[in-house]
């Protein structure tokens, strides 16, 4: 055991970084924090960077189920540890972060994973629904980002921050999910922004943003982990055929697994690669929406 330069008890990590580039942030002596980690790709990517020798924080609102990842990872060799947190709260999200260095002493990569959808038109949307979708998917970032860059400008060595937006957040306007359309267009943007001013600041840090479309997650059954005090959605019958039809084709021709996902996220980790785009199907759309855009551009 050692001390942080907070005077945090921690483990030393350190003993097998002589074999490791300095500029490795994945493997023996790294730690890393994934939110959302207890299922899906959260549960992939904690369960991938464990693997490849990393320690793990499976932080999840749900930490009994994270305590199952923990576990399933310590058994197959590797160290992790589950800690509960809503990443809504700013307050939980530091205290992920004194657990991180009071059991690891360091960060290397963070994962802004978490996310929860509801399907509704706008018009049928409540603002307990906004407020909710905007907590985890926005505010988890922006709690994630603001409490870890810190840490890892202190460290002065390699790291990594992974956000979690959609092809949502590339196709922006999506009905039926407004705001979690517009929680991934704002986490591309927030994303897209810190890997400029990191660089501007010429600090180790890499950034990349996740956009996967089709992936076998439980995303489209994020009502679980709605608390209470937002009270309980009501869908339209249009609106919960959609939500059946888009969960239907997570496991289609076009669905990726959770693992597959998280092989492309610690390539680009590794190869410090800013976008992560999981599938091909959607770019027509979005080739359609830049060519708009580009069409309505004032002639120079």
């Amino acid at each position: 055991m050692c001390h942080d330069a907070h005077g945090n008890e921690h483990q030393n990590l350190g003993g097998n970084n002589m074999t490791m580039s300095p500029h490795d942030v994945i493997g023996a002596g790294r730690a890393a924090v994934v939110t959302g980690a207890a299922s899906g790709i959260g549960r992939a990517v904690a369960e991938a960077l464990a693997h490849a020798g990393s320690a793990v924080v499976v932080a999840d609102l749900d930490g009994d189920e994270a305590e199952v990842v923990a576990s399933g990872i310590r058994a197959d060799g590797g160290d992790a540890e589950a800690v509960t947190v809503d990443v809504s709260s700013a307050d939980a999200v530091e205290q992920l972060a004194k657990t991180t260095l009071d059991r690891f002493g360091r960060v290397d990569v963070l994962c802004n994973n978490a996310g929860a959808s509801t399907f509704n038109l706008l018009r049928d949307q409540t603002l307990d629904d906004w407020r909710w979708v905007f907590g985890v998917n926005l505010w988890g970032v922006i709690h994630g980002v603001q409490t870890f860059v810190s840490i890892m400008r202190d460290q002065g060595t390699p790291a990594h921050i992974v956000n979690t937006a959609s092809v949502a957040g590339l196709l922006s306007g999506v009905a039926f999910i407004g705001p979690y359309s517009a929680t991934k267009v704002a986490v591309v943007s927030i994303s897209e922004t810190l890997a400029q001013e990191l660089a501007i600041d010429g600090v180790p840090i890499g950034v990349s943003v996740l956009c996967p479309s089709s992936v076998d997650t439980r995303v489209m059954e994020s009502e679980r982990a709605r608390p209470s005090a937002f009270g309980v959605e009501h869908r339209t019958e249009v609106a919960e055929s959609v939500r059946l039809a888009i969960r239907d084709s997570f496991t289609g021709p076009s669905g990726l697994t959770p693992a597959q996902v998280a092989d492309h996220v610690l390539d680009a980790i590794r190869s410090r690669r800013f976008w992560i785009i999981t599938h091909p199907g959607e770019r027509p759309v979005f080739e359609a929406r830049v060519t708009e855009i580009l069409a309505n551009y004032p002639e120079a």
